[in-house]
């Protein structure tokens, strides 16, 4: 691309602004900003929807908005100027976008005024990534973001391997036994991965989770169980469906991909169908999803369906934190699991909602300093989030 191609910096930017670019999209577009021929090209497109959003009003009045916008934009400039290296240019543009990429679309029951952004930093948090405990039928602990590709362990009939992409995978020289030992996959806060099961289904497991399931199905039957969130896409197998159990319910199918959420500290399980069909009953109550549908477990029972986009459910897969009229303690639940930090509310919880994708591959301070944009007084201190009314 050069000077002479605005259309397709416009593209990418727009992409990039939707989170909707591929890896190779997100390459090109910052190989353009590291080279510095496109900075003027590149502040109107973020100008543009800095202050006209397409999808909801603006977050703050038109002075307000353009203030905010210059002093983000000088800031940047000044960064890329303070220090030479093409890293640092790269770094500060980026964090600009991310700004804007993350800009929170709705802000209800705001304060008059912004609160000032001056954060209490004593150091930064870099975002979760590949990590996870394998724990055999023996017992035996294997922490698998510390191994490299190759065998894994052997149970049996089945062999355990981890592929150069970090995907562990089950393979077994019988299709399905009478009986045989449970293992379980186990991500910490900040932690996620994904596992290849026994029949060839893949399982996406978010930060604080676990799966439990055995090293080879029997003949009748696939059953596993779940906690924290897990994304699903299961093998086709007629004779032996597939079952998901979670906080006393459970999600039977024979081939689709779904999202389960069950963290024990949210209020209500949803699970959200991609594609394909299936049931989810508990106790009282039974439901049949069909594709972009969301089944909500709500306490005492009793089960919501509702459409959904499912890129709401499943943007955590997609490297995104998903916020649909979020309050300050939801999009906290998530920032904690995911950077491993604590959150700490110093009186009066702000009432705040806020809509908007924000990418989950940044440092936490990016995010911090857009819920302060948004108005939310926030710092981080040593390893915790601090809110204050």
């Amino acid at each position: 691309m050069n000077q002479d191609d605005p259309q397709r910096l416009q593209q990418l930017f727009d992409r990039y602004y939707a989170g909707q670019a591929t890896p190779e999209e997100e390459e090109e577009f910052m190989r353009h900003i590291r080279s510095g021929q496109h900075d003027d090209a590149i502040e109107g497109a973020m100008k543009r929807n800095w202050l006209q959003p397409a999808d909801a009003r603006p977050l703050f009045d038109a002075s307000r908005s353009r203030d905010m916008l210059g002093a983000i934009l000088a800031a940047g400039r000044q960064r890329r100027h303070w220090r030479a290296g093409i890293w640092v240019r790269y770094a500060a543009v980026a964090a600009v976008l991310a700004v804007v990429a993350g800009l929170w679309i709705i802000r209800r029951n705001a304060p008059e005024k912004p609160v000032a952004t001056e954060t209490i930093q004593n150091h930064d948090v870099a975002p979760g990534g590949n990590k996870a405990l394998l724990t055999l039928a023996d017992g035996k602990g294997i922490e698998l973001d510390r191994i490299g590709s190759g065998l894994v362990a052997r149970q049996g009939n089945t062999e355990i391997t981890k592929q150069e992409d970090g995907l562990v995978v089950y393979n077994s020289r019988v299709k399905s036994v009478a009986s045989t030992g449970f293992n379980k996959v186990t991500t910490p806060r900040g932690g996620q991965y994904k596992v290849q099961l026994p029949d060839g289904s893949k399982v996406w497991l978010n930060a604080s989770s676990s799966i439990r399931f055995p090293s080879v199905f029997p003949a009748s039957e696939r059953r596993v169980e779940i906690t924290g969130e897990a994304y699903f896409e299961v093998t086709k197998d007629k004779a032996r469906p597939f079952t998901v159990r979670f906080n006393g319910s459970e999600v039977q199918v024979l081939g689709t991909s779904f999202n389960v959420m069950a963290y024990a500290d949210e209020r209500v399980s949803k699970t959200t169908l991609v594609e394909g069909s299936v049931a989810i009953r508990n106790q009282s109550e039974r439901a049949l999803l069909r594709p972009g549908q969301q089944a909500a477990l709500m306490p005492g029972g009793r089960i919501e369906m509702a459409f959904k986009p499912v890129d709401e459910a499943v943007a955590w897969k997609e490297g995104m934190f998903y916020f649909k009229n979020a309050g300050v303690k939801d999009v906290m639940r998530q920032l904690s699991r995911w950077y491993d930090v604590e959150v700490s509310y110093r009186g009066e919880v702000p009432v705040r909602q806020f809509t908007g994708r924000v990418s989950r591959n940044v440092n936490l301070s990016e995010i911090v300093g857009m819920l302060q944009y948004a108005g939310v007084k926030c710092s981080v201190q040593s390893n915790t989030i601090v809110v204050e009314p």
